[in-house]
């Protein structure tokens, strides 16, 4: 596609987790699929401080939806649960957000104002969300196919995550609390993105900006990407939850390729039908249960179906849009109001509903050979709303593609999720006070940023780092640590090798290695390049350290040990000069006697005959030269 013709805008909200303690409270911020407690709740709507109602949130109230939240005491506060008032921001997910704001170059504010963000989908058992305004403006360089490129940042903030999904039934949605209050910083580009690959070039930039903070949480769901898309005669469009970088390329071309063919609707829609006929477009809604008594489409069965005649529109719910149909549309709709979905003529016969079935709800309906019906499986009143949603999408269609929040689904398509929020769902969160941003803090944040990739990438291997510690240790949590232990004269390689191979083998072996604490590295580390413990030794000395023990105590052990050895070798050379001519005749055949003696000295009782026979070779080979 020529992307430039067809005027596509595009634009990120990057969110990536921090791996730092709860914004606005002290558990931990780990997650488990443990739970001793549930509890349930019903979320409404206020209004914001100008006195207005989110339409979102309206959107969300209609589907009179319970939520249960689940969670483990150990991990989940009265906080959480939205039972005390929140504590203070956490001070190092606010000093990882200013870093990544002065390495955009982006401009603090200098009064930070926690707000209250309504959210009704039950992903907030408070039912909104916290969010803090960080920095404004600032800049990305991306390299295009032409050409170095500056997208321009819009906002940085700091905000909750929510709780985490678990399943969805009719009616009711379950979450674990474990991941609501872990700090999201969101990062807002500004529209400046021209092209799919633009897109993905951003979002890797804003991935790795964040990175070099070494404080981000890593792995699935850790970091969401939603992208804001527009083209001429379209809308913007925010799609939600892309997972995966390419996956931002496929999002962006086959929402460009939706609203291509939503405008083409409208074009068909309009010549089709003309101002009077749209008034009368759309019929009253008939009860349909009896036509389904005997189907065998088991999805009808027994229920209550009802139906509207959509005056000529026969064939227009068939039309392609995107990786969809219309009727695919119109049916995310229907869902948005709490109904399973929708059946639409263009599909039918099928999912085991007849022709004879099809044919007895055309002339119940009164449809002709140009028009088109909808059905939906619902009780009364909930059919009602969402034949009034599908209405509502329908009469859009005559004139504009939707402005919309959507979802991405995982091939890149996207579904209707909801309208587009506004500035009414926001009001002051009053729990949490104003706070002056020192600007001799960010002074001394600023002397102290992150290398760039480039200058890790020198650094790394002046130090002598292999090419695969370089490319591993450039991006990793450990990076800064790293850095920090070289300046104080810790062996560069041993150390990389330390963070970046043997914790990774210990904690797939099962050792608690959660229990190391940096302290207990940066200790172990000076004591190697002080020669007082070998780099084979920092292995064993992380697993007793996981197990209870102290350095002080592993130390004591070790010299014990080494002075016990050197006893060992001296009774062993003793009982060898002893035996003088049976080494000289036997050689090495002289172990087995030997042994037989060494066996015989109490002090030797307890020593692993393993390592008596290793250092009795030893000596032998010794006494020979």
């Amino acid at each position: 596609m020529d992307y430039e013709k067809l005027g596509l805008k595009a634009g990120l909200e990057v969110h990536q987790q921090l791996d730092t303690g709860k914004l606005f409270m002290r558990t931990p911020s780990t997650l488990s699929d443990e739970f001793d407690f549930t509890i349930e709740r019903k979320l409404r709507p206020v209004a914001s401080e100008l006195g207005e109602y989110d339409k979102t949130a309206l959107d969300a109230f209609k589907r009179n939806e319970t939520f249960y939240y689940s969670g483990k005491k150990e991990n989940i506060s009265l906080i959480e649960l939205d039972e005390e008032p929140p504590q203070e921001m956490d001070e190092d997910a606010l000093k990882t957000i200013l870093e990544v704001a002065l390495l955009c170059k982006s401009n603090p504010v200098d009064r930070l104002i926690t707000m209250r963000k309504i959210i009704i989908d039950g992903s907030n058992t408070s039912a909104f969300q916290r969010t803090t305004l960080v920095s404004l403006g600032g800049e990305l360089e991306i390299n295009t196919t032409k050409e170095k490129k500056r997208i321009r940042i819009q906002t940085i903030v700091l905000e909750e995550d929510s709780a985490r999904p678990i399943k969805k039934e009719q009616g009711k949605i379950y979450y674990n609390l474990d991941r609501l209050g872990i700090p999201l910083i969101e990062l807002a580009t500004e529209p400046d993105i021209r092209t799919p690959e633009e897109a993905v070039s951003t979002a890797k930039k804003i991935g790795e900006i964040m990175r070099l903070t070494c404080n981000t949480k890593r792995g699935k769901g850790t970091i969401r990407q939603d992208v804001n898309v527009s083209i001429k005669e379209g809308a913007r469009c925010e799609i939600k939850g892309c997972q995966e970088l390419e996956q931002i390329k496929t999002v962006v071309e086959k929402e460009v390729e939706r609203q291509l063919d939503l405008i083409k609707i409208k074009e068909i829609l309009n010549k089709k039908i003309n101002e009077k006929e749209k008034k009368e477009l759309i019929e009253k809604e008939k009860d349909l249960s009896e036509v389904f008594k005997k189907t065998e489409c088991q999805f009808i069965k027994n229920k209550p179906i009802f139906g509207i005649k959509l005056n000529k529109m026969k064939g227009i719910l068939g039309e392609k849009v995107g990786a969809k149909r219309f009727g695919s549309e119109l049916s995310a709709y229907a869902k948005a109001t709490g109904v399973s979905g929708i059946l639409h003529r263009d599909e039918l016969p099928n999912y085991g509903i007849t022709q004879k079935e099809v044919e007895e709800v055309t002339k119940i309906l009164n449809c002709s050979e140009e028009d088109n019906f909808v059905l939906i499986v619902a009780k009364e009143e909930n059919a009602k709303k969402a034949f009034e949603s599908i209405k509502e999408r329908i009469l859009i269609a005559f004139e504009k593609v939707p402005s919309e929040t959507r979802g991405a689904l995982e091939d890149g398509s996207s579904e209707y999720q909801r309208p587009i929020s506004g500035e009414a769902r926001m009001y002051p969160e009053t729990d949490v006070p104003f706070r002056e941003l020192d600007p001799k803090y960010i002074k001394i944040l600023e002397k102290g940023l992150p290398k760039s990739l480039s200058e890790r990438e020198k650094y790394y291997t002046k130090l002598g780092l292999s090419t695969n510690h370089v490319e591993e240790m450039k991006l990793n949590n450990y990076a800064r640590f790293f850095e920090e232990l070289v300046a104080i004269g810790t062996n560069p390689k041993v150390t990389a090798n330390l963070l970046l191979q043997t914790l990774t083998e210990l904690k797939r072996n099962n050792i608690e290695i959660e229990k190391i604490t940096k302290e207990d590295l940066k200790n172990l580390l000076i004591l190697e390049s002080k020669e007082q413990l070998s780099k084979n030794d920092l292995r064993e000395a992380i697993i007793e350290i996981s197990k209870g023990k102290t350095i002080k105590e592993i130390l004591a052990e070790k010299q014990n040990n080494e002075t016990n050895s050197k006893e060992v070798e001296k009774i062993i050379q003793t009982i060898v000069k002893k035996n003088e001519e049976l080494v000289k005749t036997k050689g090495m055949g002289a172990i087995g006697p030997l042994m037989g003696d060494l066996m015989k000295e109490e002090t030797l009782k307890k020593v692993d005959g393993k390592i008596l026979s290793e250092l009795l070779k030893k000596e032998i080979i010794n006494f020979k030269k």
